[in-house]
């Protein structure tokens, strides 16, 4: 009998332990909620739960694509194209070039200047260069009585395989030059050379004295005004060319 108490005693003890750790399912009282802090702690609020996605907040379907009402877009008028092209190119600047009357006389450099000024209206467009022209020593034969002894005079120089030229200063014209050197040294050793080869009538003159001379250049004429410059000069257009 005593063995049997002692048996429900034990179980009663274990029964109440079951129920105060919960194990049993019965909800504990106010007082047994505050000696369980911990477990209290632990246990989901339901008042403050929210979802992520509530339902109706998931964002409506992309809209179909509505049928265009407008029509293809216009297509480029040919005629726009034609009007860039029709445009007419800016026309290149026309080319110039410089051209020259190289060593004139002081005198004959004035008569061509005033001439380019009067006739061609290139007034103020050139400028002048001035230098000096060496002395020229020459082989001389002449004068010549006449054109006519001058060309049968050089006709016997040919002959002999001598080289010539015509001398064209007004003082010594109609005459053959058979050298033409720049000291008065070099011009008599060549006329030894040719009293060797039979020409007992020629002597050694200066053909020109130490000249000042002037060089006129027109640096930027266009096709035209080079003609107008060329017409007015006459004669002396002769001797207009590039510039070097």
């Amino acid at each position: 009998m005593l063995r049997a108490l002692v048996v429900l005693l034990l179980l009663a003890n274990a029964a109440l332990w079951a129920w105060r750790e919960g194990w049993l399912g019965i909800a504990p009282t106010a007082d047994d909620g505050a000696r369980e802090p911990q477990r209290l702690a632990q246990q989901v609020e339901p008042h403050r739960l929210r979802l992520l996605n509530p339902p109706g907040s998931a964002p409506p379907p992309p809209p179909a694509d509505a049928p265009s009402d407008a029509g293809p877009p216009p297509e480029a008028s040919p005629n726009a194209g034609d009007a860039t092209t029709a445009a007419a190119p800016t026309p290149a600047p026309e080319p110039r070039r410089c051209w020259q009357l190289a060593a004139l006389p002081p005198d004959q450099a004035a008569a061509a200047l005033r001439a380019a000024d009067r006739n061609a209206d290139l007034r103020g467009r050139h400028t002048e260069q001035a230098g000096t022209l060496p002395a020229r020593w020459i082989v001389y034969l002449g004068k010549f009585a006449s054109a006519d002894a001058l060309q049968r005079r050089r006709a016997e120089l040919r002959a002999a395989g001598i080289d010539q030229r015509e001398v064209n200063v007004p003082a010594l014209a109609p005459g053959l030059a058979l050298g033409t050197y720049s000291t008065e040294d070099a011009a008599r050793k060549a006329l030894a050379d040719a009293q060797r080869q039979g020409v007992r009538d020629a002597r050694v003159v200066q053909e020109r004295a130490e000249t000042r001379v002037l060089t006129l250049r027109w640096p930027d004429l266009t096709a035209a005004e080079h003609e107008r410059l060329r017409a007015a000069l006459g004669a002396a257009g002769r001797g207009l060319a590039a510039c070097p």
